[in-house]
């Protein structure tokens, strides 16, 4: 599991407790029912993204491309 950090107003997180407390759940509980409920019936379980192997064979860290992106595109040659 990812941990997911935010913030709510104290109004926000009141009406949390409240519906936690209603119904016997915690708040992370109604968080991730209304987190769930949000993206339900988005993610299509067929798309390719999760299924298509990986477009490069290799493996590891092998050069900097993610790390140096801006100065490849926007630094002059020598």
């Amino acid at each position: 599991m990812k941990v997911v950090q935010t913030t709510v107003t104290e109004a926000e997180h009141k009406l949390l407790e409240e519906y936690a407390k209603e119904n016997s759940m915690t708040i992370k509980e109604v968080v991730r029912k209304a987190v769930k409920a949000t993206v339900e019936g988005k993610v299509d379980p067929k798309d390719p993204i999760f299924s298509c192997p990986p477009s490069s064979k290799r493996r590891g860290k092998k050069d900097y491309g993610s790390e140096r992106h801006d100065s490849y595109l926007y630094e002059e040659t020598k």
